[in-house]
């Protein structure tokens, strides 16, 4: 099976990144076929580097979290239609996906206010990192993106994820479901246990998807070894209110914390 043309093309490329977001939760396996051939992954450089650190949120808990962004360079796009905080449980068995709406307007250093969409185009990794961090406190790790493109062939690798429910009309929650539907897909499939299977999948990712250059392949190993036995039942999707002020703190307040059941349990859906 092959994964279906989207209807609208500015809808599908808000799901590229979760070819990225594969890597964090279910990748058990493809670092020791990247790793055995030789392959290297495609860095970000200095994407933290030129942070302030004594600006920068400190670590609240333990736990990690990943900031992932499309980067569709498509002349009809205004930049990164997809925009997640990742953030995993200190034992790695548990996530927690929160997607940052593109159209929100945010404060962007240097910039002003501005669409979260434009801030890539503003100033690449570092200013989305800076941006993502000046409004939530989260302190984030990593950073990793894809394109349309890299979405559509490592879904291929997994025999496609079938098509979004089409009544789902709100984009964001589009872009979650099919998020859920590739992470089944990646753990059931077997792909990562098939070696042909695995050297498909891990030529894609080297060929698809960059990673800033701290998160070396030994931390990559190392992450995907922890994350062997997530289930994706433990994933939990989360939209971020950006307009309403109260919930949103809250929000960033819970994920800081690794409270985010007590935050769904105390907030209205």
């Amino acid at each position: 099976m092959t994964i279906p043309e989207p209807a609208h093309r500015t809808s599908s490329t808000r799901l590229a990144v979760a070819s990225a977001i594969t890597l964090c939760l279910a990748v058990s396996g493809l670092c020791g076929v990247v790793t055995h051939e030789g392959r290297e992954m495609q860095q970000l450089p200095s994407v933290f580097a030129s942070l302030d650190a004594v600006r920068r949120p400190p670590r609240w808990t333990e736990g990690m979290t990943f900031l992932l962004a499309s980067n569709d360079s498509a002349p009809s796009s205004d930049g990164s239609q997809v925009i997640m905080l990742v953030r995993l449980s200190p034992d790695h068995k548990a996530a927690t996906v929160v997607s940052i709406p593109p159209d929100s307007w945010v404060g962007v250093p240097g910039h002003g206010m501005a669409r979260m969409s434009s801030v890539y185009a503003f100033g690449g990794p570092s200013l989305m990192v800076n941006t993502v961090e000046t409004l939530t406190g989260v302190r984030v790790d990593h950073f990793a993106t894809t394109d349309l493109t890299g979405f559509r062939a490592l879904a291929q690798v997994v025999g496609g994820i079938g098509r979004v429910d089409p009544s789902i009309a709100d984009s964001v929650e589009r872009q979650q479901e099919a998020l859920r539907a590739l992470i089944s897909t990646v753990i059931s499939s077997g792909v990562l246990s098939s070696p042909s299977q695995a050297h498909d999948f891990a030529d894609t990712v080297s060929r698809y998807v960059q990673f800033d250059d701290i998160l070396t392949m030994s931390a990559l190993q190392s992450l995907a070894f922890s994350l062997r036995e997530l289930d994706p039942s433990a994933v939990t999707f989360v939209t971020a209110p950006i307009s309403d002020g109260t919930r949103s703190g809250q929000l960033w307040e819970a994920l800081r914390q690794n409270q985010i059941t007590q935050y769904l349990e105390s907030t209205p859906r």
